[in-house]
């Protein structure tokens, strides 16, 4: 094969053309076809360079297919969110343009040659390029490429006619005109990163093919109907089998009647296997008969009203970036299934093939998006997102038009078979205006069976679906009540607005939105520690019916796997490779971490997305069943009254959908009761056994009783000659520190109103409390001794939280009582009365730290995961036992995680001793191997390094995490506003 590089004419800039893409064959579906074909995957040669004209390329090195460039040794991923990377100078990118150059040889088989002969092409595929490439074979101009995530098809009969070796050369570049449609909120990066495939196409053959699986939710009637088409759109001859329903019929528009079908949900994911035939070949596919329709405010699946309980999800892996292991798809959606989502919005793209298919089988419904934001046209690197210019965005650009339309005809024409898409969104955050406009006309008219959607069109006007992002739940249950604010529609008439729209006053009064479904597009936002008030949220699904429910942002951190500069093993973010222009960690903000283990928020949105609701009190268990379509018979329920330690079959009624009824439970003296509702068979990728939802009941008094500490005869405190003091076994050094108990050290002792920041407190957030908590210097709060004295038995130490440069600060009395085997602490907390309002405290609590780390620490109370005022659904009371390094939650960022809430009883053990921690009310629980500077210092969790102690804090409040990094901030009853709190507990150091 000749190493020589086609050349190119330097006045043909083809990466900047409008419409974008040349000698491109119209979007058809994906079909599984005994047609042959050749993957083209693998080792190809790759050259690379800084111009578009490719003549400053390098050497030949080899590079692999699919692949992104970044992530092989050539140039560095960069994130940004909202600004683009490069000038925005429409339709132009600068000359600096990163350029791989990939080459590879091919063999035309010689049957191949024979099928071209009696009249069957060849097409060259690429189902995913970023961001634009231009395509030669032996030197021969073939086309251009335009749309990353859109598959792109060639014609290349003519160029590959003679059968043996030729050359396939592709040229793509990193900017082009495409990059302004393309603004995704992911890392930036290129190359060939699906798969590459060359297809024989018979004569004869089914060049696509569409079908339609009717239910008839009155009858139980299936209507089936399917089109072969040629290469021309012309009808070909055809016949479209299906085993399981005994059919056989023309594949050629004709609608066949069953009688009686098994129809296709996210409940029950039925699929027929079927099969279209020509004389030439053979296409096979699953069907799911099912009935999308919007119904004034109410959506529809097979005549029931959905509410999503949806995820974003980008496609993000940790080493090989958007490219995709074919696992992750099935990973995924085992893993959303197992977590009780039920629905996926595939942002801001369509997904690998596969993931539709694995959504067709697992049951999932999905909103399938167009590759189209442009969200860089709202913000700008020097005056933020409120800067001007949406005028001249795409939305409104008629030299757009063209390319964007086609992109929507495109993706609709690959996936429509699939039965799992319930709604098409042409895209993401691009404006309003006649060009999204034409592009949902020509969404319907590709495929006019499913609603479209698109957040932007913020009234609702020519959508079939209301949709907003991160909306409070004030204002969703004004839309749910159908009545907006004077001052909600004035937000919404701004936002309109923003995208030069002409809107007049008024228009939100009574807007085509409010006759229509509505969903939460994005809300929730899963960036580290949060999202905050999914309860409360879901709650309003049940509420009000036009609200269906939403997806949360998003489904995984995009954390790249690379080493810092000390060479730490970190996930890094945006800044960590170099990048000049950048948005931090802000691309770590999914329910999964970056390896996909699962994160808190996603145990919390499995509980509150259960489909069965779960509410416990100490003598009946109430059920809720959500399902829309399935009783609870395939479910099975068991109740604990022993903290979790056994477990006894319940009797399930037989609910059946939006039906709620009680189930008794045993009586006795429980000071807690947990039930808990398994899958009895396995469905999919949920197996047998798996618990769905739990939920427990504590009778706080009971709780007290059981973990009170036995009466001991107690004992005065007593002041020692260098005016330390001991009291039992506690020492108190002359400070009023408590520095030992029994044989045990303890160090660092006192009040704490600080914790390491969230990230839904960042500079960059709605909700920027860090900032404000470090002017002030609450993370570094001075200690003042006040007074010690002794009040009879009782050991009374005052001080004083100071903050420097403030008058702020807050009045701690430590009041403790000793016998021989621990002391008691009564610790109250007064903050100062002119504590500002708008400022609240990130905790109100206890710390200490242990010279040594404990082997394992056991805690009555809700776990197994951390929780906080708004988080934690889905935990329930037990006696939990774990590893330090387990109760600790890798985030990207490190920040406060791992607090365990209701906690009554904890015990530390371990080398440096035994630990025993007790209180009459529940407190919240963090074990650390590393301090709350620390944890706030570093930029890592890889760069955390343990020192040794083990820190602990009791929490007697907490300030709530909310979703501020990107919506709502805490609900009034979350926020930990200033004032007196007090603190009990019971220590003891049982010895060795």
């Amino acid at each position: 094969m000749t190493t020589t590089v086609p050349a190119t004419d330097r006045t043909d800039r083809w990466w900047e053309e409008l419409p974008a893409g040349r000698g491109r064959l119209r979007g058809r579906a994906h079909l599984a076809t005994d047609a042959p074909a050749l993957s083209l995957d693998g080792t190809w040669d790759f050259r690379y360079g800084t111009r578009a004209d490719g003549s400053d390329l390098g050497e030949a090195a080899p590079i692999e297919v699919p692949g992104l460039w970044q992530f092989q040794g050539y140039g560095a991923p960069q994130y940004t969110n909202v600004i683009y990377p490069i000038p925005r100078d429409v339709p132009h990118v600068p000359d600096e343009n990163p350029t791989g150059h990939y080459s590879r040889s091919l063999t035309v088989p010689q049957d191949w040659a024979e099928e071209l002969g009696r009249g069957g092409r060849v097409l060259l595929r690429f189902q995913g390029v970023d961001s634009a490439a231009k395509v030669w074979i032996d030197g021969e101009e073939i086309g251009v490429t335009a749309g990353s995530r859109l598959t792109q098809e060639f014609d290349v009969t003519g160029a590959l006619a003679a059968p043996g070796e030729h050359r396939l050369d592709v040229r793509v570049v990193q900017w082009s005109v495409n990059t302004y449609v393309e603004d995704q909120d992911m890392w930036w990066a290129s190359g060939i990163f699906r798969s590459v495939d060359l297809l024989l196409r018979p004569a004869g053959g089914i060049h696509d093919l569409v079908t339609l699986a009717d239910f008839d939710p009155a009858t139980g009637r299936g209507l089936l109907r399917a089109t072969a088409v040629g290469p021309d759109g012309e009808s070909v001859p055809a016949t479209v089998e299906v085993p399981g329903l005994g059919l056989t019929a023309p594949a050629d528009g004709t609608e066949t009647v069953i009688e009686q079908v098994r129809p296709w949900s996210a409940e029950d994911p039925h699929l027929y296997a079927a099969t279209v035939r020509t004389e030439t070949e053979t296409v096979s596919l699953r069907l799911g008969f099912r009935r999308v329709e919007v119904d004034g405010e109410i959506f529809r699946v097979n005549g029931e009203r959905i509410v999503f309980r949806g995820v974003n999800r980008h496609e993000a892996d940790p080493v090989v970036g958007r490219t995709q292991h074919l696992e992750n798809q099935d990973l995924d959606v085992a893993l959303m299934k197992q977590h009780n989502l039920n629905a996926v919005r595939t942002s801001h793209y369509p997904p690998h093939q596969r993931f539709l298919d694995v959504c067709d089988e697992a049951g999932l419904y999905v909103i399938c998006e167009g590759d189209f934001e442009t969200h860089g046209f709202h913000a700008d690197s020097t005056w933020g997102e409120d800067a001007t210019g949406a005028a001249e965005g795409p939305a409104l650009d008629p030299q757009f038009e063209q390319s964007l339309v086609e992109r929507s005809d495109r993706f609709v024409r690959r996936d429509r078979n699939h039965a799992s898409i319930v709604m098409w969104s042409i895209g993401n955050e691009a404006a309003s205006g006649p060009v999204t406009e034409a592009m949902v006309e020509r969404v319907r008219a590709t495929d006019p069976t499913r609603p479209v959607i698109y957040e932007q069109d913020y009234s609702a006007s020519y959508v079939d679906v209301f949709s907003l992002m991160y909306s409070s739940v004030e204002e969703s249950e004004q839309i749910g009540r159908r009545e907006l604010s004077a001052e909600y529609q004035d937000k919404l008439t701004r936002m309109l607005r923003s995208f030069a729209l002409d809107v007049p006053d008024g228009h939100f009064a009574d807007p085509p939105a409010l006759s229509k479904p509505f969903l939460w597009i994005e809300y929730a936002h899963a960036m580290g520690n949060g999202a905050g008030s999914l309860k409360e949220y879901m709650a309003l699904t049940e509420q009000y019916p036009a609200l269906h429910g939403g997806f949360i942002w998003e489904w995984i951190d995009h954390g790249l796997l690379t080493h810092d500069a000390e060479g730490n093993e970190i996930f890094g973010y945006g800044g960590d490779f170099g990048e000049r222009l950048h948005d931090g960690n802000f691309v770590a903000d999914g329910l999964v971490l970056p390896d996909r283990t699962p994160s808190p928020a996603l145990l919390d949105a499995k509980h509150h997305y259960s489909p069965v609701g779960l509410e416990v009190s100490a003598t009946t268990a109430r059920l809720t069943n959500r399902y829309a379509f399935s009783d609870l018979s395939r479910l099975r329920a068991e109740v604990s009254l022993d903290q979790q330690a056994t477990w006894q079959e319940l009797a399930l009624p037989a609910l059946t959908p939006g039906q709620s009824g009680e189930v008794p439970l045993p009586t006795g003296e429980h000071a807690a009761v947990t039930v808990r509702l398994l899958t009895r068979e396995a469905e999919g990728p949920v197996p047998a056994g798996h618990e769905v939802v739990a939920a427990s009941h504590v009778d706080a008094q009971r709780l007290a009783a059981a973990t009170a500490v036995p009466a001991a005869p107690a004992l005065a405190p007593q002041q020692e000659a260098d005016g330390a003091w001991r009291l039992g076994p506690a020492r108190f050094d002359d400070l009023g520190r408590l520095v030992g108990l029994g044989d045990l050290g303890i160090e660092h002792a006192g009040a704490d109103l600080y914790r390491a920041p969230v990230d839904n407190e960042g500079a960059r957030t709605r909700n920027p409390l860090e900032a404000r908590w470090k002017r002030i210097g609450l993370d570094v709060a001075r200690r003042r001794l006040v007074g010690i004295e002794a009040d009879g038995e009782e050991l009374v130490i005052r001080t004083r939280l100071g903050l420097d440069g403030s008058a702020l600060g807050a009045d701690v009395v430590e009041r403790w009582r000793g016998d021989v085997d621990g002391v008691d602490l009564e610790l109250t907390v007064t903050p100062a009365a002119f504590w500002p309002r708008d400022l609240p405290l990130p905790r109100i609590g206890w710390t200490f730290a242990l010279p040594a780390a404990p082997d394992q620490v056991e805690y009555d109370g809700f776990g197994p995961h951390e929780s906080y005022p708004d988080t934690g659904g889905g935990t329930t009371f037990a006696t939990w036992r774990s590893s330090v390094a387990d109760l600790q939650v890798p985030y990207v960022f490190p920040q406060e995680n791992g607090n365990r809430a209701g906690v009554v009883r904890a015990v530390l053990s371990g080398v440096g001793g035994t630990l025993e921690l007790r209180a009459p009310e529940p407190f919240g629980l963090a074990v650390r191997p590393w301090s709350t500077a620390e944890l706030d210092a570093r930029a890592h969790d890889g760069a955390l390094r343990p020192d040794g102690r083990t820190w602990v804090t009791a929490s007697a409040a907490l300030h709530g995490v909310g979703s501020a990094a990107c919506g709502p901030l805490p609900l009034p009853e979350y926020v930990l506003d200033a004032h007196e709190e007090t603190l009990r507990l019971h220590l003891a150091s049982p010895g060795r």
